[in-house]
């Protein structure tokens, strides 16, 4: 496999709010306003998609990540300044 001329395709998209996906990267557009909203650019057609809208303020720290199957976006969202719960199942 050859590889490409390195080209920047985003200019910020913050130290954890994005996914890698085969066809392009899931990431957070911090500039919309109130709470931002979640983006898909393609790699092939170089374009941007508004996928949702954060309804909620984002945490301090967290993650985004999609599905092994690409069906599903998991992110984190502020419920409380309080508490930051987390689920881990099947943790050995």
């Amino acid at each position: 496999m050859q590889g490409g001329q390195e080209t920047r395709e985003l200019d910020h998209i913050g130290d954890w709010a994005w996914a890698l996906a085969p066809e392009g990267i899931y990431f957070l557009d911090y500039d919309f306003k109130p709470h931002g909203r979640i983006k898909f650019l393609d790699f092939a057609t170089r374009t941007t998609t508004p996928i949702f809208t954060l309804e909620k303020p984002l945490p301090f720290f967290g993650g985004m990540t999609l599905s092994p199957d690409g069906k599903s976006l998991l992110f984190g969202q502020t419920e409380l300044d309080e508490s930051y719960i987390m689920l881990v199942k099947n943790f050995h």
